[in-house]
């Protein structure tokens, strides 16, 4: 019996585009795994939240800010050739060389702090190494969830990603708590230790099976032709990806940056204020991502339309110059942007054929990654000629469109279309 008959046979009367999975939490290799990945997440988070702010404080300048942003987006034009060297080689060497990476640009980094005030476009070369490092530790891991855990391929994805954002939250509340006594530079350094937390994991025993080195051969012949075909011939895939390339573009990093420049420079907010804030947004992205990823039972397309049009109201009410109503609209794109995360990634998992699955995560990285980067290069010149209102009114704007593709798509989601792709 083939995985898509088993599925058949677990789901009973859902719909095709509905598939039961039991919770990955009953596994323990499951636990050990997220626990791992979940501490170096945490130091992710701290970063992340650490270093704009410190930007800010050393410069002033937003568009300092969102370039240093920027790194993460742009580490992602390498996600192809990661991809492939999953498909090919296995996580082992994307493993354990991101997380090395990683440490040295972090420890690179708090060294320059440390002896003065670097120039911005240092501290930007080490916070792209770290994006690469993290792109290639990601993608390595991701690849192989639907082998470590395939009686939940799909839930186990989405609950690592709604860890993720658990982490998210975290961050924030830890840097509020802790920038007092410690200083911008103290919370950097505590990001350091925690990226061997999954080497620890790995180490014990808890890593995708060795791949076989016919296996590897076996996997060379696909091109990357072959593997945008497996993403367009699907077309809940490729319906997901240009929903997910708008919202890059649209409510990617530059939005945050801005958002956090707001906060400062009008609400005049302190950093430990602002930091305390982006908690309580992480907060309602962790509750929407909840919503989706711990559902046994996935309706895409209703999901996916309700998500839509709560993120792109909620960008229009940030445009009102009202605290309570700008807080409101925070949260209620968080939730609406957590519960459109959980559904891409999940999705995402479920139809892609696991043969292809690094480099066609990878290409579909590098398409959202480019998205991502219209970001910082919109947002600020439209923030400095227009104003804070009118940006996010045409933010909201722009993102409502994506409801006419979604309209357009609606028979992605019938009963014609096959229940799931193989994954294994």
């Amino acid at each position: 019996m083939t995985t898509a008959d088993r599925v058949r046979a677990g789901q009973g009367s859902a719909r095709a585009d509905e598939v039961v999975e039991p919770s990955p939490f009953t596994e323990r290799a499951f636990l050990v795994f997220a626990a791992g990945n979940t501490v170096n997440n945490l130091g992710e988070a701290l970063y992340a939240t650490a270093l704009p702010l410190l930007a800010y404080r050393l410069t002033g300048s937003l568009t300092v800010m969102t370039w240093l942003a920027a790194a993460v987006p742009m580490s992602m034009l390498l996600a192809p050739w990661f991809g492939s060297v999953a498909d090919r080689r296995g996580s082992a060497p994307l493993v354990l060389y991101g997380l090395v990476a990683q440490a040295s640009a972090a420890l690179a980094m708090n060294l320059l702090l440390w002896n003065g005030q670097p120039r911005p476009w240092v501290l930007f070369v080490c916070a792209l190494v770290m994006a690469g490092g993290g792109v290639a530790y990601r993608t390595g891991w991701m690849t192989d969830v639907p082998v470590m855990f395939p009686r939940c391929p799909a839930r186990a994805r989405g609950s690592l990603n709604s860890l993720f954002l658990a982490t998210t939250l975290a961050g924030p509340v830890l840097v509020a708590a802790t920038l007092p006594l410690l200083g911008y530079l103290g919370v950097l350094w505590l990001n350091l230790p925690t990226f061997f937390a999954p080497l620890v994991v790995w180490a014990v025993g808890v890593h995708p099976p060795r791949r076989a080195a016919s296996d590897a051969r076996r996997r060379d012949p696909v091109r990357m032709r072959s593997v945008w075909h497996d993403i367009t011939a699907d077309r809940r895939l490729a319906v997901t990806l240009v929903l997910q390339m708008v919202l890059e573009a649209v409510c990617g990093i530059g939005l945050t940056s801005l958002v956090l420049f707001e906060l400062r420079h009008s609400w005049q907010l302190s950093g430990q204020q602002a930091g305390w804030v982006v908690a309580a947004v992480n907060l309602s992205l962790l509750t929407g991502n909840l919503l989706v990823s711990q559902r046994g039972r996935l309706r895409p397309r209703t999901l996916l339309t309700a998500a839509v049009t709560a993120r792109a109201v909620s960008l229009a009410l940030l445009a009102v110059p009202v605290w309570p109503l700008f807080l409101v609209a925070l949260a209620v794109g968080a939730v609406a942007q957590g519960a459109l995360l959980a559904a891409v990634v999940m999705l995402r998992v479920r139809y892609l054929p696991q043969a292809v699955m690094g480099r066609a995560s990878g290409l579909m990285w590098l398409l959202t990654g480019a998205a991502a980067l219209l970001s910082p290069v919109v947002i600020p010149p439209l923030d400095h000629a227009a104003g804070p209102h009118a940006t996010f009114l045409v933010l909201g704007v722009v993102s409502s469109l994506v409801l006419v593709h979604l309209h357009r798509a609606r028979t992605a989601w019938t009963s014609t279309n096959p229940v799931t792709t193989e994954p294994a």
